[in-house]
Parts: structure tokens; C-alpha cells; sequence
């Protein structure tokens, strides 16, 4: 009797740790198919400093998001690049955001403050430990980025790494900020 109820026990177990569907799949209302053209999803956080972000009041500016983990040592390099652009298309409009996706059991907020603190980075830092930014965004991994134009609709959605400081996407960057699209 024992044998069977401890294997009841673990079937249950096994049973919840899966449940057959990936990401794309879930029912929740938060997740959606972003992709370049589409609205991009308002939010309303705290940022580290404490102070309010809503993604719509920015409307007009170009928003750069940047998902990232800090245990992603390339998410640190990137978040240099990604400073050095906020650093240059500030006056023009460019806002970039570090959505930090690291829940508190693999990054102490303490770890996270001491990193920006050590970089002095420029940017606005936010913690979305509850993962909800990154639910409404579909992020699955670190890092992904939504740039988000000037009009509210994301013209650029990067997955993995990329050369933030390259031609390519600072081209990109660019265009979006003197009101062309992609």
C-alpha cells in the first residue's frame, strides 16, 4: 500500500511539472505574438529609483527595451552598448529601459544595484522579478529586445545577441528617431 500511494504521490508531482504546451500556448491574457508593426503593450512599473514608468506617456519618443538576466555575462556587454546608445540619441529622443528579468531567487536585488552602480549606467533600470513586463511581452529568454517607435508600435524585436554598437542596428536606430519606420 505504501509503494502505491508514493507512486500516486510522484505521478501527481510529475503530473504538474508539465503541462504539455509551451509558452506560446498559455491562456494567459498578458501573452500575445509581438512582432514588428504590432502595438506595443503599455505597462505601468516602478523603476529602481522608484519612480513611475508608464511605456504610453512616452508616446512620441523611441523606447527601447531591453530584457535582460544578470547572470547573461553577453547581457552585460550588450547593456554597455545599449547605454552608449542612450548616451547619443537621448536629445533625439531615444529612451532605452533594462528590464531586468531575474527573479529574486537568482539575483539579489543588492547583486543587481551593485552591477549598475558599478557601471554607472544612464538608463532607466527597472526589476520585474513577478515577470509581468516580461509575460506581456512574450520574453522567454534573456536577451530580447522591442524597440518601439515613436508612433506606439514595436518596429524592431530581437532575439539573442546582437551588436548594439554595429552599423546595423544603430542604422535602425537612427532611422526610427528622424520619424522613418525600420
Amino acid at each position: 500500500m505504501k509503494k502505491i500511494l508514493t507512486a500516486l504521490l510522484a505521478a501527481v508531482i510529475f503530473a504538474g511539472c508539465s503541462s504539455g504546451k509551451d509558452a506560446s500556448e498559455t491562456n494567459s491574457k498578458y501573452v500575445t505574438d509581438l512582432s514588428a508593426g504590432s502595438p506595443a503593450v503599455d505597462f505601468l512599473f516602478r523603476d529602481m529609483d522608484n519612480k513611475p514608468f508608464r511605456l504610453s506617456e512616452n508616446k512620441g519618443k523611441v523606447v527601447l527595451l531591453y530584457f535582460w538576466r544578470m547572470k547573461c555575462d553577453q547581457c552585460k556587454v550588450e547593456l554597455r552598448a545599449i547605454d552608449a546608445l542612450q548616451k547619443k540619441y537621448k536629445e533625439k529622443g531615444l529612451i532605452a529601459v533594462a528590464v531586468g528579468a531575474d527573479s529574486m531567487h537568482s539575483a539579489s536585488l543588492y547583486e543587481v544595484h551593485q552591477f549598475f552602480d558599478k557601471e554607472g549606467f544612464s538608463f532607466i533600470k527597472m526589476r520585474d522579478e513577478d515577470g509581468f513586463v516580461a509575460e506581456a511581452y512574450s520574453v522567454m529568454r534573456a536577451p530580447e529586445v522591442f524597440v518601439i517607435g515613436r508612433d506606439g508600435t514595436i518596429a524592431i524585436v530581437q532575439k539573442g545577441h546582437a551588436d548594439w554598437g554595429g552599423p546595423e542596428l544603430t542604422g535602425a536606430i537612427e532611422k526610427l528617431l528622424s520619424g522613418g519606420s525600420k
